[in-house]
């Protein structure tokens, strides 16, 4: 049987492979090839309540995973890393070192303690990855050795979902190498391995559409996100005229985490005034803020809600509530929170998100530019009401934010937003494909400006690692000599007859 065609995206990585690798791997022999994208986050948060929407992009730059079996226990494992960033790291050990005799992985305080060394902590990323499959029951217990090898084309901690494409790139070499088939693996339920395994053994949490987008997004399409117990998903295809990114200036982090846990926390504090008001009214309480329009929140909603309400305050009406248990132990006593404000960022962005996908949707279909103006719009209006009604600060994007709108929807540009509420500095833009060259010029000149680094601009989108981001097969096939009439096996055939 021929051996399936090596996918050009996975290239440039058997290259890397051929250089970093070639005392871990044998090219000539079955091996495992994945890979996850980062993303870009268009439109959505703080937070993924019950309902929350969200729009993102999954973009060309990946995180990539080889792996294969070998006849031993042995296990190694090699992180390739620029000099940048510290060089390569490199783990060597057994089987044993990560499973127990009967099967199951080592408890996570013996694998904290094999990996307590500075130099070996990263392994605990590798960890999270497998526990979180085991945990999901996605993973069978490794029957052999392998080798595997870890490449990053994302920046470390840039916001464009670095975790998540990790995770997922190694969850699925996991998942190969233990003999799952291609045709058993489900998406959502490798996500939630990649979620739950970060929090669990990294303390980290890695937000939902992250992981949706690593292992589900797809190539020139935005990913809708309805967050629930069962996320709601649905590929929005990016029209050929359009072209949407991220946008790097190296600005790091802009918005501190805790500012927008708290604005988060704030409305989900308000929603129990509004439930409260529901009930008493003898009506259906709503999930989260994702379900309400901005015309009712207005009309009807808003008026249940503090504009501004101390935590003690809070605590004293709802501490003993039934579904409050999660949210007592973050609610400061002694802070005022503007849950009016912060719900209606909420409702807001909702109704941005669909609204935007409506918008590229008819643009699209009809090609009128006025759509294509709706949907940055969409963009423009979460930006300005990250400052306007959370309060987060954002000047420091406002030289690009205003060289941006200067070039206008004439040149072909529509909307930016700062991505994740600001949690990395990342930039959402929204572009004519006409001007791709042109929004790299002008971040360029941006940031000669500032002084700042050379910025990164991402335009391009691949498949999620699910969908098509994993190969399996021989990377050298090995040569199979002719047969030659006469010869062994054939001659004596030729007697017979």
């Amino acid at each position: 049987m021929p051996e399936p065609a090596l996918p050009s995206v996975l290239a440039p990585f058997v290259a890397l492979l051929r250089e970093e690798a070639a005392d871990l791997l044998r090219f000539d022999e079955p091996l495992w090839l994945t890979r996850a994208p980062g993303k870009v986050e268009l439109l959505g948060g703080p937070g993924e309540t019950p309902g929350s929407a969200c729009l993102t992009l999954p973009l060309r730059r990946s995180v990539y995973c080889a792996i294969q079996n070998i006849e031993g226990p042995e296990i190694r494992i090699l992180h390739v890393r620029p000099a940048a960033w510290g060089g390569s790291q490199r783990w060597e050990g057994e089987i044993s070192t990560l499973y127990t005799k009967k099967g199951p992985p080592r408890s996570l305080a013996v694998l904290n303690q094999t990996f307590a060394e500075p130099g070996d902590r990263w392994m605990m990323r590798v960890i999270a990855a497998m526990l979180g499959l085991r945990r999901t029951r996605q993973l069978n217990t490794p029957k052999h050795g392998f080798h595997m090898i870890i490449w990053s084309r994302l920046p470390g901690g840039s916001g464009l979902g670095d975790e998540a494409a990790f995770g997922t790139a190694v969850a699925l070499a996991c998942k190969g190498a233990t003999g799952l088939a291609k045709k058993r693996v489900d998406g959502r339920m490798v996500a939630r391995a990649v979620v739950q395994g970060a929090r669990e053994v990294l303390g980290e949490e890695i937000p939902m559409a992250d992981a949706l987008t690593a292992a589900l997004g797809r190539r020139n399409c935005a990913l809708f996100i309805e967050h629930g117990l069962d996320p709601v998903m649905q590929w929005v295809p990016v029209p050929q005229q359009v072209a949407i990114g991220a946008v790097d200036m190296g600005w790091g982090r802009l918005v501190p985490e805790e500012r927008i846990a708290h604005a988060d926390l704030g409305a989900r504090m308000g929603l129990f005034h509004l439930n409260a008001a529901l009930r008493k009214a003898k009506e259906s309480p709503i999930p989260g803020w994702g379900s309400v329009s901005p015309g009712d929140f207005e009309d009807e909603y808003r008026k249940h809600v503090p504009a501004d309400e101390k935590g003690a305050d809070w605590l004293k009406r709802f501490r003993r509530t039934r579904d409050a248990a999660d949210l007592v132990p973050l609610v400061d006593p002694e802070t005022g929170y503007r849950e009016r404000a912060f719900a209606e960022h909420q409702v807001r962005e909702n109704s941005r998100v669909r609204r935007m996908v409506a918008n590229l949707s008819d643009y699209a279909r009809t090609l009128r530019e006025n759509f294509l103006a709706e949907a940055g719009r969409c963009l423009l209006s979460s930006h300005r009401s990250l400052s306007e009604k959370l309060k987060f600060d954002v000047s420091r994007t406002d030289a690009f934010l205003e060289a941006f709108k200067a070039k206008g929807r004439e040149e072909g540009f529509f909307g930016l937003r700062l991505a994740e509420c600001g949690r990395h500095g990342i930039l959402a833009a929204l572009v004519h494909q006409s001007s791709r060259l042109a929004i790299r010029e002008l971040a360029e000149e941006v940031a000669r400006a500032e002084g700042g680094p050379l910025p990164t601009v991402i335009l391009d989108s691949e498949d999620g690692g699910v969908l098509a981001g994993w190969w399996e097969g021989v990377v050298d096939p090995r040569e199979v000599p002719e047969t030659v009439p006469g010869d062994g096996d054939g001659a004596a055939g030729d007697s017979a007859g």
